[in-house]
């Protein structure tokens, strides 16, 4: 896993950068950047809704959604009477929930430091990005 201090040196480090940036590079990365930062107020409300994975989707892990989708609809129907082995079963619900809460507890637990780790790593790609667009827009005007 990842610490706050480790994540304030990286985000540092970033932004000393950006503010190196000519005129035309940090535009660019400023369009680049403000719709792909994520708030970790809304990922941590989001985690209310665990079971749904809602969460995963906000920061575009769309494989631990999916996943969480699948474990949701897993425990619902071993529940039902739509089960596929016939009989409803409470044993299998409740492993399949146990699972789903293993593996989200340290989401949530953690959920400001997965946002703020994800952030950094769309400030690094954005930078990037700008970088190579004004490169490229400068030698596309040069003679």
């Amino acid at each position: 896993m990842f610490s706050e201090k480790e994540l304030n040196l990286e985000e540092h480090q970033l932004r000393e950068q950006i503010r190196r940036l000519s005129p035309l590079e940090r535009s660019i990365y400023d369009a680049l950047e403000i719709p792909r930062l994520k708030l970790a107020s809304r990922y941590v409300q989001l985690n209310w809704l665990f079971p749904l994975g809602v969460h995963h989707f906000y920061l575009r892990r769309w494989v631990r959604g999916l996943l969480d989708l699948f474990l949701t609809f897993s425990v619902f129907l071993s529940l039902s009477s739509y089960a596929p082995w016939g009989e409803p079963n409470g044993l299998v619900g409740g492993m399949l929930f146990a699972a789903l809460l293993l593996i989200e507890i340290p989401q949530m637990l953690n959920a400001r430091l997965l946002v703020h780790s994800r952030n950094i790593l769309m400030m690094a790609t954005c930078l990037q990005s700008a970088r190579s667009s004004a490169l490229e827009q400068q030698s596309g005007t040069a003679p």
